[in-house]
């Protein structure tokens, strides 16, 4: 059973995320999943998701390991390093979030949590592993000096065996994200972490040079930066350096944060910055494997895709690793129900008859229990083609790449007419309604571009994972290749619109209503995946570009003055200015043309909006047509089209000079405001009957 050492406690506690932890800490010691609770407030989906385990659950910890946890808060991650590692001794500052911790790993033999400020323990021995998820950005809110970063990392690499290793997850302050319009994770406040945090003296996080900088002035002499994403708190990938542009960084995912601008799309951005090879500089967050001896690294891993977000029947992790300098890609089970996961594709990859994909070959790998094991593929992914072709604007060669899949694809196809079994319906959920498809078997769904490799002459499909015995239409294969490319590069619609693509293979908008059904059961009700996207929020849409044109409306006035030389007003016989308000005043000349038989002026000062104006002109008088009032002084204009009457004191002068004030408004307040006059007006008139 686990410990819960009190001995350091004070009997105070500096942090919580409210009475929400009495709740979690119930449904603790009731010993309830995620999976059961059905929807959460966020915070219980924070600290008991099974994805927050991702950032280490690929991780090649040594099994020998012993492990010291700083800030292990509610246990997200503490039960994987406990069964990761020989011992783990995890520190938490809050007693109810150590009382959370416990009960859910108290049966955890090899787990020991102590409460209370880590700078007041003492340990008996010294660790493999130091690991701090999420904790030390706060370093200078428990670290006096003037130096309180340096000063943490240094008092921690202190718990260190001489071999051992520092892991670090946290927010990058120049994180693309925040550039994107991302409030900062502790401040909430805009752009504040790309400012240095003015004003603040709690949290602080860092650039990529300056974790280098840092690492250095505490003699760590071998470090390794990981890239999660979306974010440490919730990732689904890890990337390195050597994998940051290969294996595509920066897809959508999720977003769990309120008030989360989109001035840019972060997806197309990443894509730029990766082709610069500047994307390690951008990533939202790290993790960084750190140590003041060489670390030794028998298996390195330079990228992992990571499943929990689904049923535990189907969680697994994809890993691409180099063992003794050769590289590899290995699957293994994240639950002890996805090992049986691994060994239908393992039967897969053994069948002798012919796969529906034709031509292309499925990738065998070397299976164990819960584990296989792939060569690594060095030619180009058919994703990776497509993805040139892109940004080279040549969409025909995009609509080749599929082809050229569809056409082998279909010489999977069955012999006569087929419809839906059972076991399509217990998948892929509703019928085909008697629609006419091309049916293949065995049929692999995820027959992605980027899950087709050329090597020489030959075409791998690297991804078995779910391939089907039983017949699927080749239609629905070629709408899943289809929307996978649009989703990975969504400015292609602008040079081929995604419904023309479907239509060249009659696949029309019913087909397209009909394939969304069968991917959303197969998603939601099948593989139970994306559990997390219910939480997902939205961002709020921003355009600059209408922000400023809306500035410059309201900011510049496009006045006219209008002339009469006996043929009435009319736009043939103008003087328009533009005019810029400062802080509302209007000062304006126009200059009045020579030799012209002027009988009447009109002054417009502003088009196609509603206003209040304080205007007078220099030896003239200006007198309001079309205002619905006056007051205090000024014309209450509820028209867009306001008029002046320009009244001469004497003859013209050559330039009539205009000045005062304009509040431009809009139309639902001129709206608000004859509804206002409206109601005035019918009030005096029964008081006068």
């Amino acid at each position: 059973m686990a410990k819960l050492n009190l001995e350091y406690y004070s009997g105070e506690n500096h942090y919580s995320d409210g009475d929400i932890e009495e709740e979690i800490l119930r449904i603790a010691r009731e010993g309830k999943q995620l999976s059961e609770l059905g929807t959460v407030e966020f915070p219980i989906l924070y600290h008991l998701s099974p994805v927050r385990e991702n950032i280490l659950n690929w991780y090649p910890f040594r099994e020998e390991g012993v492990c010291l946890e700083i800030g292990s808060g509610c246990g997200a991650i503490s039960g994987l390093l406990c069964d990761r590692m020989k011992k783990v001794v995890s520190v938490e500052l809050s007693k109810r979030r150590a009382d959370i911790n416990f009960a859910r790993h108290q049966g955890k033999e090899n787990l020991e949590i102590m409460v209370g400020n880590l700078n007041d323990m003492v340990f008996p021995e010294k660790f493999d592993y130091v690991v701090l998820n999420g904790v030390f950005e706060y370093a200078m809110s428990f670290t006096a000096g003037e130096k309180p970063y340096e000063d943490f990392l240094s008092y921690i690499a202190g718990f260190l065996k001489p071999e051992g290793v520092i892991l670090v997850a946290i927010e990058n302050r120049l994180g693309l994200k925040y550039f994107a319009g991302a409030p900062e994770d502790h401040t909430n406040a805009y752009m504040d972490g790309l400012r240095r945090y003015p004003g603040n003296r709690s949290v602080r996080t860092f650039s990529k040079a300056e974790w280098e900088e840092l690492m250095a002035a505490c003699g760590m002499i071998d470090y390794r930066f990981y890239y999660p994403y979306p974010d440490y708190k919730f990732p689904c990938e890890v990337f390195t350096d050597e994998t940051l542009v290969s294996q595509k960084y920066g897809r959508k995912n999720w977003n769990f944060t309120e008030n989360r601008f989109e001035l840019f799309s972060e997806q197309e951005m990443a894509d730029t910055l990766r082709k610069e090879g500047v994307m390690d500089r951008f990533a939202n967050s790290f993790l960084i494997e750190m140590g003041r001896q060489p670390i030794r690294r028998e298996t390195e891993v330079l990228y992992a895709k990571l499943n929990r977000d689904r049923a535990e029947a189907f969680a697994i992790a994809t890993r691409i690793e180099r063992v003794n300098g050769k590289l590899q890609v290995t699957k293994t089970a994240l639950t002890e129900a996805a090992k049986a996961h691994l060994g239908r594709m393992q039967e897969q990859e053994a069948a002798e008859k012919p796969q529906s994909f034709g031509g292309m070959r499925l990738l065998a790998g070397k299976h164990e229990p819960g584990r296989a094991t792939y060569p690594y593929l060095t030619g180009r992914s058919l994703g990776y083609e497509a993805n040139q072709a892109i940004r080279a604007g040549r969409p025909e060669k995009v609509k080749a790449l599929v082809r050229q899949v569809f056409d082998l694809c279909l010489e999977g196809r069955t012999d006569g007419k087929e419809t839906e079994t059972e076991e399509f319906a217990r998948v892929f959920g509703s019928e085909s309604r008697g629609r006419t498809y091309t049916w293949v078997a065995p049929a692999n769904i995820d027959l992605i571009l980027d899950n087709i490799f050329r090597e020489g002459e030959a075409m791998y499909v690297i991804d078995g994972e779910w391939i089907f015995d039983f017949p699927v239409p080749a239609e629905f294969i070629l709408w899943r290749i289809i929307n996978e490319i649009y989703t990975n590069a969504p400015w292609l619609e602008e040079e081929l619109p995604r419904a023309a693509f479907l239509e060249e293979y009659g696949i029309g908008e019913e087909d397209c209503g009909l394939f969304w059904q069968w991917a959303d059961h197969f998603e939601k009700v099948y593989v139970k995946a994306n559990g997390l996207g219910a939480y997902a929020v939205p961002e709020v849409g921003v355009s600059l570009e209408e922000i400023r044109r809306r500035r410059m409306e309201e900011l510049y006035l496009d006045s006219t003055l209008y002339l009469d030389t006996g043929k009435g007003f009319s736009e043939t016989e103008t003087v328009k200015a533009k005019t810029r308000l400062a802080e509302g005043r209007l000062e304006l000349s126009l200059r009045l043309p020579k030799g012209g038989d002027i009988r009447a002026l009109r002054f417009d000062p502003l088009e196609g909006r509603p206003c209040i104006c304080d205007l007078k002109a220099e030896e003239a008088g200006l007198v309001p047509q079309n205002a619905a009032e006056m007051r205090d002084g000024k014309a209450v204009f509820l028209t867009t089209d306001p008029v002046y009457l320009v009244e001469a004191r004497g003859s013209l002068p050559e330039t009539l000079r205009i000045s005062g004030t304009v509040e431009v408004k809009d139309k639902d307040w001129a709206l608000q405001e004859y509804q206002r006059l409206a109601e005035k007006s019918s009030r005096r008139w029964k008081f006068w009957k």
